[in-house]
């Protein structure tokens, strides 16, 4: 039973520690009292409220592509369409609702032994549940400039060791190209409006090729690891042939606009692609360091 009952930190439904358990049905007493609504305070991370959950319960979820936060724990494990994800820290759940459209409140804790990120379109599910967190949409940690998050995540080491494909020092080819998206749409983020037609539709053309590309990893005919240098041929600066191309074209403006930006650090609230680890889970992309957890 205590094995049991530390699912829930000892808290919950005394009785239901039988083999039908659920977290929603045993851990969230339902004769505790009702949170009172989630309101703006002050700003990250003194606005989030404690001891509070989001329940879907049935209508407040909010679906989306939540793959650049986190790649396990997701429903049905489709991190490409998902309300919930693994995350290290609150701040990663706080920045992915700040980022999605649809969500205005988010909730963080441990469920089934692990920290789950949970985003919600409303805070009408609320209840009692101890450690947990929750807050709106407007409390999450300073945004960043997507200049500076396109430049680090495109020149970060770990990176670089993929453009020739895999190979003993490269990440995993779906995480790297995961992380080259994750540059492209900050890259789009930054410049739209901002360049010549002929540079836009390039960035464009790229982010296209990158999300094909990924998407046939899982098809009957995907492709083999040669074909991803390939790809890659369009993105990156510095490497053999490869002049002119646009991360290259658009290096001073990127830099020029990155130079204010100081968070490529330990920061835990960035999400993975974003930020420094000393440890890391394996299938998560991470951009400087990356290894297993052996």
């Amino acid at each position: 039973m205590l094995r049991d009952a530390s699912r829930c930190f000892g808290q919950g439904n005394s009785g239901c520690w039988g083999g039908d358990f659920t977290f929603e049905r045993c851990c969230i007493d339902s004769e505790a009292p009702l949170p009172a609504p989630l309101a703006e305070s002050s700003a990250y991370p003194g606005c989030f409220v404690r001891d509070v959950v989001l329940r879907h319960a049935g209508a407040h979820a909010v679906f989306a592509d939540l793959s650049l936060y986190g790649h396990q724990g997701c429903f049905l494990k489709n991190c490409s369409n998902t309300d919930k994800f693994e995350a290290v820290d609150p701040g990663i759940c706080a920045r992915a609702c700040a980022a999605v459209e649809g969500c205005t409140a988010w909730s963080y804790g441990q469920q089934y032994g692990t920290k789950k990120c949970f985003l919600r379109k409303s805070d009408e599910g609320r209840a009692s549940l101890p450690h947990w967190i929750s807050g709106l949409k407007a409390c999450a940690p300073k945004a960043l400039l997507p200049a500076a998050v396109a430049h680090s995540a495109a020149n970060s080491e770990g990176l670089k060791k993929c453009d020739a494909g895999k190979g003993e020092d490269g990440m995993e080819v779906r995480s790297a190209m995961n992380t080259w998206i994750f540059a492209i749409d900050h890259l789009q983020m930054a410049f739209r409006g901002r360049v010549d037609a002929d540079t836009w539709q390039h960035i464009e053309r790229i982010g296209q090729e990158s999300r094909n590309f990924l998407q046939q990893l899982t098809s009957p005919y995907r492709p083999s690891d040669k074909d991803f240098p390939r790809v890659v041929y369009n993105n990156r600066p510095g490497a053999p042939n490869r002049s002119r191309l646009i991360f290259t074209h658009l290096e001073g403006a990127l830099a020029s606009q990155s130079s204010s930006e100081s968070f490529f650090s330990e920061d835990a609230s960035l999400p993975p692609h974003g930020r420094r680890m000393p440890r890391s889970i394996p299938g998560m992309v991470i951009l400087v360091k990356y290894y297993d957890t052996s």
